[in-house]
């Protein structure tokens, strides 16, 4: 059987649309838009491009036969996404809204199968405009919080409430190369039963200052990168210093993320694999357990094709 979730599109007739990265400065704090809010609940909306429904989509995918396939394997199970955003996207090129990757999933069919769900961002207006969301779906299983993933004391406060035992898909959605391995390593090791799904935004500013990040010890983005790797000696090694001065950054690029995978397999994630989206970011699945590859695998049979319409088999 085939279930049909749709993400609530409306057209946002007040969009500038097309907004360029300067114009956007001024129409965006945070990439919440200040020209308009949703049509649909009158909320703020995140500016994105069109590319985000495909993350939005294959998420949705996993979730789907990620929650069916274990609601009776496990004594329950979880859901934490990191960097949640404000819950609703407006697609800057059409002007079309939909619902981002935190609501597509609290209105999944398969969430009832959810003991408990939460969402964390470090910016408190946009925590504050999805617990509004959450609200009006009158769901009592699932709230947002502000914190700080480069701290895991702060996130093992957020995560008391959750039951160990339990099995957990972990999203996690930066716009850049900004939450540290340590984090990665910090959730595996805490919660012991878990898949992760992450944006590995190789495409923004990675492809673009990888090179300088290895043959400059000062470039702004160095330390981001290696702590977001999780090797502090990695731009000191003679092979990543011959491939900068090759000026090849999709080489370094390729370098860099089997040098991720590498480090996640270190840590028992040893089952990964990812999907393309657009040329800015890969959608990487890592699990500890073959099953979660295989549900992964199967997921991913049905491509976006740009429809405004999410399938679950």
């Amino acid at each position: 059987m085939k279930l049909t979730h749709n993400l609530r599109e409306r057209i946002n007739y007040k969009c500038i649309k097309n907004c360029n990265p300067e114009k956007r400065k001024e129409t965006t704090n945070n990439d919440i838009c200040k020209v308009t809010k949703s049509e649909l609940d009158k909320l703020p909306v995140r500016c994105v491009g069109n590319w985000a429904y495909q993350k939005i989509y294959r998420l949705n995918q996993y979730f789907g036969i990620f929650s069916n396939g274990m609601k009776n394997k496990w004594n329950g199970l979880n859901y934490i996404e990191l960097c949640s955003g404000p819950g609703r996207c407006i697609l800057r090129k059409t002007g079309e809204e939909i619902d981002g990757t935190s609501l597509s999933i609290l209105r999944h069919p398969s969430f009832n199968f959810i003991k408990k769900a939460i969402f964390i961002d470090n910016d408190e207006t946009i925590i504050k405009i999805l617990n509004k969301r959450i609200k009006h779906l009158s769901i009592n299983n699932a709230y947002g919080i502000i914190g700080n993933y480069n701290y895991t004391d702060i996130l093992e406060d957020i995560f008391s409430d959750f039951n160990k035992d339990f099995l957990n898909l972990i999203f996690i959605d930066p716009t850049d190369c900004s939450v540290p391995f340590k984090t990665i390593r910090f959730i595996k090791e805490y919660f012991k039963n878990v898949d992760f799904i992450m944006n590995f935004p190789y495409g923004t500013d990675l492809i673009r200052n990888i090179q300088g990040a290895a043959t400059n010890a000062n470039y702004p983005s160095r330390i981001k990168y290696l702590q977001f790797l999780g090797n502090e000696d990695y731009f000191d090694r003679n092979e990543v210093k011959n491939l900068a001065i090759s000026s090849n950054s999709r080489k370094m690029v390729l370098d860099f993320f089997k040098e991720y995978i590498k480090n996640l397999k270190s840590i028992g994630l040893m089952y990964s694999e990812s999907e393309l989206v657009r040329n800015l970011y890969l959608l990487l699945f890592a699990s500890g357990n073959p099953k979660g590859l295989e549900f992964w695998k199967k997921s991913q049979n049905i491509s976006p094709n740009d429809q405004r319409e999410i399938i679950f088999s």
